[in-house]
């Protein structure tokens, strides 16, 4: 993870002493969102403090190294299934088994740490997830990779479960990410092949460390495509609240990135929606001994936690104002012969064999939509101005193509979603 990070850190360096970094992408934004503050909210961010993110730290520094896998990995994912259970929200473990990457070539299995607090309006079926690892290097006690996002999940779910919210909020803890991503690689492909509807991930690693004025007011956003509106929620939180924290925005995210640095990368291969927090310094500790408590500036950590949880909160309630998008069929991991699902495969193999019925769901936000429109490989195939929407794709092949889907609303609003898969088609089938 140490390179990637790296770069992911360069490239959300502060370069103004502006609030809010416009990033250089065409991200869909939505600068409007309630921008104002709510008692609600305010309570919530001040039950977030210090001594409440300290203690969850504290108690997982304690158990020692946490290297998946090992006794400390086992006693961590029991201390926060514990702290799930106290706070009286439903908590499970979710197993997995999968072999290491190249730098861990041996067989791994360990658990997920997983709490669930329901929403009370049954319409609304948007799950809004905030997760962290809590595993660690095998040399280190990790403070800030990653006992600082894990500590900042336990102190949302501690705050945000003494509250009714209409959405769903799942407060998650992985295994597996030093080794690979493997415990968050199997967790997203079972919310996906489960149809889960997934409003947003929030990813938080290494969020605790901060030694100067600018870097303590300072965070990184990577985004993906149409996550924005929620960025702009964040940085709402940071304004209205008082944090008036340097925001600086990266993206979109690849979704087809050979790798990623953390654990949002299996969600944004499967087309969820994305939002990493990076501090706004680089960790020279990492992966060391000296990334203990004294590595972690508390007071920076808690106001880091603070925006997510405002944002959640924020989430938690409101209606959503953009539409929303997913390529329903074909679905990533599958294979497919004239439009028939044959059966499951891997996540990064996706084969269409023969033409192929495009279908995007398509959500409404506030206003209806006006226009779908079908790109093969980039390029406009197809346009749909009315339901149903679907398009035939039929096109001689024998090689790996993209097809994206973009639905616009009236106020001008879009979203989008991609799919990669192998497409063999010699003879068009009329």
């Amino acid at each position: 993870m140490g390179l990637l990070f790296l770069i992911i850190f360069i490239l959300l360096i502060p370069t103004s002493s502006s609030s809010l970094i416009e990033s250089k992408y065409d991200i869909l934004t939505y600068n409007n969102f309630k921008s104002c503050v709510s008692p609600k909210i305010q309570e919530i961010l001040e039950k977030i403090n210090e001594t409440l993110v300290l203690g969850f730290l504290k108690e997982l520094v304690e158990i020692g190294p946490r290297k998946t896998g090992t006794y400390g990995a086992q006693a961590a994912a029991e201390y926060i299934k514990d702290q799930f259970e106290k706070m009286q929200i439903n908590s499970e473990f979710h197993y997995w088994e999968s072999f290491g990457n190249q730098y861990n070539p041996r067989y791994f299995k360990c658990k997920n740490v997983i709490g669930t607090q329901y929403g009370i309006d049954e319409e609304k079926d948007e799950v809004i997830i905030f997760n962290a690892h809590y595993d660690t290097a095998a040399n280190t006690v990790g403070a800030n990779d990653d006992g600082s996002g894990t500590a900042a999940v336990l102190a949302a779910a501690y705050v945000l479960s003494q509250y009714d919210f209409r959405r769903t909020m799942k407060f998650v803890t992985f295994s597996g990410e030093e080794e690979g991503l493997l415990g968050s690689r199997a967790y997203a492909d079972y919310l996906y092949r489960n149809d889960t509807d997934i409003l947003v991930e929030f990813n938080a690693d290494m969020i605790g460390r901060a030694t100067t004025y600018e870097s303590g007011h300072s965070l990184g956003l990577s985004i993906t495509e149409d996550a924005g509106w929620i960025a702009d929620i964040i940085c709402n939180i940071s304004s209205n609240y008082d944090f008036n924290f340097n925001i600086t925005r990266s993206g979109p995210m690849n979704r087809f990135a050979t790798r990623g640095g953390s654990d949002y990368y299996h969600f944004i291969l499967y087309g969820y929606e994305s939002i990493s927090f990076w501090p706004g310094e680089w960790d020279p500790n990492m992966h060391k001994p000296t990334d203990d408590l004294s590595n972690i500036n508390i007071s920076y950590l808690v106001n880091m936690t603070r925006h997510i949880v405002g944002t959640m909160a924020t989430l938690g309630d409101e209606e959503i104002p953009v539409p929303r998008v997913s390529i329903a069929n074909p679905k990533h991991g599958e294979i497919y012969f004239k439009d028939f699902l044959i059966k499951n495969f891997r996540l990064d193999k996706t084969i269409v064999i023969n033409k192929i019925l495009i279908r995007p769901e398509v959500i409404l936000g506030n206003t209806p939509i006006i226009k779908v429109e079908y790109y093969y490989d980039d390029k406009l195939q197809h346009i749909d101005w009315e339901k149903p929407y679907v398009w035939w794709l039929n096109e001689t092949s024998i090689r790996r193509h993209k097809i994206k889907v973009i639905a616009y609303d009236e106020n001008g609003n879009s979203s989008t979603d991609e799919i990669r898969f192998f497409y063999w088609n010699i003879l068009k089938n009329r």
